[in-house]
């Protein structure tokens, strides 16, 4: 029989044997690309890097990831999965054996490239298995639901299981725990596909690695600016303003060359459909509203003092929301629901998390108080992603829904960064703001000042020490004490911000339509004399 006619997967493996196999050969691009976004501060402490080179580095991976998938849509129709999947399997592996042993940071930050290139080559493997499964009008939605909600809860399920490994193992055994987790998907693999092709064999011309090398750089440049420019203090710096310059000769050369080509990298003539602009916006919109449950996670590990493993309850509340708004999410879109609805319920969801946690803030809190409004945040994320993708496919051709989702997937990347960068302004500005307030009012002819100091000394005398021990200590816990209070204020304010943006969003959203009906009536109405 000839390959071609070949079904993919061997008739006698089970359905669930192949639905297990395509989440275990996700799974080692999943552990990482959020093994050190789910654990910074033990990346940092094991490499001796700054939180910004940390959060670059994920940036980086991320970037990577973006501007390879046009190039790997061509690989895999041109290369077999199964060595195409050996070779992502044999990189992954070598770079995290490089990751375990190395701790040069511009290694680290090489072989963080190299994953995100790896990452697209698992996901796109696996996006066409998925779909391979799904043959009927329903197959877009739940391919997408299957898909990017596992990736959607990647994180907190990856901070849950490095927790547990972390307690017992030093942080260079997470990546041989990867190398580990890559085994039985392959395994699974080799064994129930037979060695054929997606489709028809398709030549690799013109493959423009031009245009990638061009992509790739206004990516990284982006990336850089937006973790590095609060530090830098922006475009004071002069690092900022020559990569400045150097992301727009690259974006422009890339743009030009994108409309002169005739078989473009991407196909920009798609921002000509303002439905798929207005989607772009929606995406960045939804990461940037969405990444900011660092400062949870922050706050119960630095200020209650709760230990990872204890964190366990709030991840799975996390996770929870997450797989319970992909699944009433599908099935309204399935059933045909206004997508403003949609997007307007998981906004809101999105908004009332953020109000509860303004309101949670405090130097003394119960991880039991938390558990609802990370599942409201999780149901917010699940419920919202696959109605964008879908909003931004069909505002397109048929014939251009193609390379939809690799711009798409580019505006993510964009609300991602400015999600970050966002909360680092808050983190250094704002939080700077607020501490040097406190100790303007905090000062020696301040009563309060001295009651605190009080309290402190005497809590120190009780307990055994001398006179000039415990004011020391009463003075370092008055400090602690004060950028605690700094820090509880800053996020505050960061969530206020966060809550003025959603409330602006929803309007929009829901009153949006009818605003623009009403503008554009008295046109309608208009008779000429």
């Amino acid at each position: 029989m000839s390959s071609v006619n070949l079904p993919l997967f061997k008739p006698w493996a089970p359905e669930w044997l192949i639905r297990t196999t395509i989440f275990l050969m996700l799974l080692p691009a999943l552990g990482v690309f959020a093994l050190y976004f789910s654990n910074g501060a033990e990346t940092t402490g094991y490499y001796g890097m700054e939180p910004a080179d940390m959060q670059y580095s994920v940036v980086l991976m991320y970037a990577s990831l973006v501007t390879f998938l046009p190039i790997d849509d061509r690989l895999v129709k041109y290369v077999k999965p199964r060595p195409y999947f050996l070779i992502a399997v044999a990189l992954n592996t070598l770079t995290c054996f490089i990751c375990a042993n190395s701790r040069n940071l511009a290694v680290f930050m090489a072989c963080r490239f190299v994953q995100g290139a790896v990452c697209a080559l698992f996901c796109s493997i696996c996006l066409h298995m998925i779909f391979s499964r799904l043959r009927s009008d329903r197959m877009r939605v739940i391919g997408y639901t299957v898909f990017y909600g596992t990736l959607q809860v990647s994180i907190p399920t990856c901070a849950f299981f490095c927790s547990r490994i972390l307690h017992y193992f030093d942080f260079n055994n997470l990546f041989y725990f990867v190398v580990l987790a890559e085994i039985p998907g392959l395994v699974l693999m080799l064994a129930i596909t037979n060695n054929v092709r997606f489709r028809k064999k398709f030549p690799l011309y013109q493959l423009d690695w031009s245009s990638y090398i061009l992509y790739t750089v206004l990516l990284c440049i982006v990336g850089y600016i937006f973790v590095y420019g609060q530090q830098l203090n922006w475009f004071s710096s002069p690092q900022l303003r020559w990569l400045l310059l150097a992301g727009l000769a690259s974006g422009l050369l890339f743009g030009v060359r994108q409309l002169a080509l005739k078989r473009p990298l991407l196909q920009l003539r798609l921002f000509r459909f303002a439905g798929f602009r207005n989607g772009l916006l929606l995406l960045m919109a939804y990461y940037t509203f969405k990444g900011t449950t660092g400062n949870v996670y922050a706050y119960l590990q630095g200020v209650l003092m709760v230990d990872p493993l204890n964190l366990t309850p709030v991840w799975t509340a996390n996770i929870a929301g997450i797989i319970t708004g992909m699944l009433v999410a599908s099935r309204l879109v399935l059933n045909q629901t206004d997508t403003r609805w949609i997007l307007g319920s998981g906004f809101l969801s999105l908004l009332l998390f953020h109000v509860c946690m303004y309101f949670l803030f405090s130097s003394q809190a119960n991880t039991s108080q938390f558990l609802l409004p990370m599942w409201i945040q999780g149901y917010g994320t699940g419920a919202l992603f696959v109605p964008i993708v879908m909003y931004v496919v069909a505002s397109v051709p048929a014939a251009m829904a193609g390379t939809v989702s690799f711009i798409g997937i580019a505006a993510r990347y964009t609300g991602f960064c400015g999600s970050i960068a966002f909360a680092n302004y808050f983190q250094l500005y704002g939080k700077s703001v607020h501490y040097n307030k406190f100790r303007e009012q905090f000062t020696g002819i301040n009563p309060i000042r001295e009651e605190v100091l009080g309290q402190f000394r005497q809590h120190f005398l009780a307990g055994g020490k001398d006179m000039a021990t415990a004011q020391q200590l009463a003075e370092g816990s008055a400090r602690r004490m004060l950028q605690e209070q700094t820090g509880l204020r800053t996020s505050m304010d960061y969530y206020t911000w966060m809550i003025i943006g959603l409330s602006v969003l929803i309007t929009v959203i829901m009153a949006g339509p009818w605003i623009k009906q009403q503008l554009l009536r008295p046109r309608r109405a208009f008779t000429p004399y």
